[in-house]
């Protein structure tokens, strides 16, 4: 189909333009509409949003409340939470060792370290000194003495003289065995440790063992601290270690 536009009146123009007019028109109140109702929906999404969000809030303080409450209840409750220990005895004389019943038919040689190793906790208050009540006494003026009345103190034997009857060398003498038993656990596992290193390649290293302030254990290899003996990175010092504990249990834990 072909236009004419020599045939072309201006009425025919005329409504030609105003056919655009209304068109452009129609296409503007659409746009806009259209974005009107956009605007409704994500109006609406964001007050189902905050209203979701408020409802959420609302749960999770209902929810902490009644989390407050139950801790409460059970902190009131008498025996509703109750520490196991570590090691435990029960007034019918059962031992409950991280909470279980110890017994001899489960009585394995890991559970056995573990009993050595809380035992050594009280290693600290063992070896402490007691110190025994003193009573009261009354305090006695000395008396005076004339100046020419004083004695000059004996002066003390030399160093190597007999005292009492027995040589000074004698006197001096110590026990080895009683000395190690008045060592504490740690320091005893040490001392196997150091004569089992002599003349390996470990025995330069530094490596010894130590009490911590809570009465376990503490490897120093060289500068280095660690706080168990699972820390040490090195295998063969670990191993040289267990072998030491294992050595120390077999000639002096009774029983094995």
């Amino acid at each position: 189909m072909q236009l004419n536009f020599a045939m072309t009146t201006v009425p025919t123009i005329a409504l030609w333009i105003v056919g655009l007019i209304i068109f452009g028109v129609g296409a503007l109140l659409g746009y806009f509409n259209m974005n009107i109702e956009a605007r409704k929906k994500l109006e609406a999404m964001e007050t189902n949003t905050e209203i979701l969000r408020a409802e959420a809030e609302r749960k999770l303080e209902a929810a902490e409340r009644k989390l407050e409450e139950a801790q409460l209840l059970r902190a009131q409750t008498p025996g509703a939470s109750v520490d196991p220990g570590l090691l435990r005895i029960k007034s019918d004389k059962t031992i409950e060792m991280d909470g279980v019943p110890l017994s001899a038919a489960t009585f394995t040689a890991d559970k056995k370290k573990r009993l050595i190793e809380l035992i050594s906790l009280f290693r600290p208050f063992l070896d402490a000194p007691v110190q025994a009540p003193r009573p009261a006494q009354p305090t006695i003026s000395p008396p005076t003495v004339p100046p020419a009345a004083q004695v000059t103190p004996p002066t003390p034997p030399a160093l190597g003289s007999s005292l009492l009857g027995v040589p000074a060398a004698a006197a001096a003498k110590k026990d080895p065995e009683k000395e190690f038993k008045l060592l504490s656990i740690v320091q005893q596992i040490d001392t196997v440790l150091q004569k089992r290193m002599e003349g390996t390649p470990l025995e330069g290293q530094g490596i010894r063992l130590a009490d911590s302030p809570a009465g376990a254990v503490e490897v120093y290899i060289g500068i280095q601290k660690f706080d168990s003996i699972d820390d040490v990175p090195d295998d063969a010092v670990k191993k040289a270690i267990r072998a030491a504990i294992a050595e120390w249990e077999q000639k002096y834990v009774p029983g094995l």
